[in-house]
């Protein structure tokens, strides 16, 4: 699939390239496992070798994943842990909204800022917040910080990795995980420093 995507935004015009990054990043969140991490690294590839710019394509992917991130949040106000109930999907279920809940009680806020580290648990992230209730403002902010940094990172290492992109994508679980555990250490630190 992420062949035909590829040649899909090489054989497009720019703009239309730029609309597929964005819809694939929205698609993500809404409909996961939907390739938008994929198709974010193959934009930093071909703004790479000059067939996209790099920022419009960093924009594009940017304002896809913060815009799904918030129609989630929207339909969890709207319908709350009523629709979970007696799904079977694999990334919207009971059990991983518990678990999304566990984390708000245990980790705060900052579940919303590395969201996007959290692979396979994002919509519901998204769907709990709202179910949360949890201010819009605040989640459209912490949204956009995670979304910002995790896309930059998805772009830079695109950018890095060149014709080798194929297999930074198919380690990316690894990469997001290694990013996620320092950055909870860094967070733990500054939380140990910050109590004593």
């Amino acid at each position: 699939m992420i062949d035909r995507i590829g040649e899909a935004l090489s054989s497009v015009s720019a703009g239309w390239a730029y609309t597929i990054l964005f819809v694939s990043s929205f698609a993500e969140n809404v409909f996961p496992p939907a390739p938008g991490d994929m198709v974010t690294a193959l934009g930093a590839f071909l703004a790479g070798r000059g067939k996209l710019s790099f920022l419009p394509a960093y924009l594009s992917t940017l304002a896809g994943s913060v815009l799904g991130f918030m129609a989630c949040y929207a339909a969890g106000r709207k319908w709350g842990r009523a629709w979970f109930k007696g799904r079977r999907a694999r990334f919207f279920s009971l059990e991983r909204l518990d678990r999304v809940e566990a984390w708000f009680g245990r980790y705060g806020d900052w579940v919303l800022v590395f969201n996007r580290f959290l692979s396979g648990f994002r919509a519901v992230v998204s769907f709990a917040a709202g179910i949360a209730a949890i201010d819009g403002r605040k989640v459209f902010l912490y949204a956009l910080a995670g979304c910002t940094l995790w896309n930059g990172i998805l772009m830079a290492v695109g950018l890095w990795a060149g014709d080798n992109w194929r297999l930074i994508v198919e380690n990316y679980h690894r990469i997001a995980l290694g990013v996620l555990l320092v950055a909870l250490a860094a967070w733990w630190g500054w939380r140990r420093k910050k109590s004593s």
